[in-house]
């Protein structure tokens, strides 16, 4: 309910950016969450609100490295009036000054949207959950997912809205079970497959069995051990997969194999609080192979500074600095 057109009151963004900055500043209760959905129903204008309030928190992420680059310089160097006014967007900025935020600790993408707030399954930054949803098929929830149940007549499945799930669908499954991501739709009558979506972009791998996916007009049958992509341009081509290193989450590792140390930052990220930004972008291509226990995440970035030699430095907020 966001067709709203038309200037938003001030009050309406404060309210908006308040319920926001809770959230931001630790886990919202089920009671709480219930309640921000209820304000946002109110009104168009309450749901436009609390959308404009979310893209506010997505923008700041640039200034955010700016003034981390600042504040890491050497002493004596001071942050600009220009830096500060960077985070002066729109006219919330006072809200989020009355409301005691320090923009060196915003949600960046990790503030869920509205779709994913309504989702019948949602888990927080690094939480994972088990949630059975028909007879003989699970799905497993990672680290900042999002799913909701969909059933029409004799077909059960669920809609990925974000984040990555494993899904099992055993021998005695009633009937095919269908994952719905992006543009993009997969079915299994029994099979053990691993879906991540990141927007658009859907990774699917088949771990056991059999998976049907089709994008657009286009379709194939993935196997044990393969994996595709797709996104708004359409269906990839089956590739070779590791099942080891793409489930690896599911026993509480990550596994990286030859991987950039970009994307291995990126993937830590999605685990953690706060924010790890990569200052030297020729670092982020360097290769790193390691296994990495996510219940003790706090120490990575201590360990890849000791292997490249590089400076890592830490913020209030849970912002690092690398490079």
């Amino acid at each position: 309910m966001t067709d709203f057109e038309g200037p938003l009151p001030d009050g309406l963004k404060r309210e908006a950016l308040a319920w926001l900055t809770r959230a931001s500043l630790g886990e919202i209760s089920q009671d709480e969450l219930h309640a921000m959905r209820q304000w946002r129903d109110l009104s168009p204008a309450h749901a436009a609100a609390l959308a404009q309030a979310g893209q506010l928190w997505r923008e700041l992420e640039a200034p955010v490295a700016a003034l981390a680059r600042v504040t890491g310089a050497p002493a004596g160097t001071k942050v600009s009036r220009h830096s500060r006014r960077l985070f002066l967007i729109g006219g919330t900025a006072a809200a989020a000054a009355a409301a005691g935020v320090m923009m060196v600790r915003p949600p960046l993408d990790l503030w869920p949207s509205l779709t994913e707030l309504a989702a019948d399954h949602r888990t927080g930054t690094g939480e994972q959950q088990h949630v059975a949803v028909a007879t003989d098929v699970s799905v497993d929830l990672n680290t900042r997912t999002s799913i909701s149940l969909r059933t029409a007549g004799h077909e059960t499945g669920v809609e990925l809205i974000s984040g990555e799930a494993a899904v099992a669908v055993g021998r005695t499954a009633a009937n095919p079970f269908v994952v719905f991501a992006a543009d993009g739709r997969m079915t299994a009558s029994r099979a053990t497959f691993n879906v991540r979506r990141n927007g658009a972009a859907v990774d699917l791998t088949c771990i056991d069995g059999e998976v049907t996916v089709a994008c657009e007009n286009r379709s194939l049958v993935l196997r044990a051990s393969q994996q595709v992509s797709y996104d708004s341009s359409g269906l990839g081509a089956a590739t070779s997969a590791d099942p080891a290193v793409v489930t690896a989450w599911r026993d509480g590792m990550l596994v990286f194999r030859n991987a950039p140390l970009a994307h291995v930052i990126d993937e830590v990220n999605r685990y953690r609080r706060g924010r790890i930004l990569l200052i030297d972008t020729k670092l982020g291509q360097r290769l790193v192979t390691a296994r990495f226990e996510i219940k003790r995440l706090d120490t990575v970035m201590g360990q890849i500074g000791d292997v490249f030699k590089v400076p890592v430095r830490s913020f209030p907020g849970g912002l690092v600095l690398v490079g």
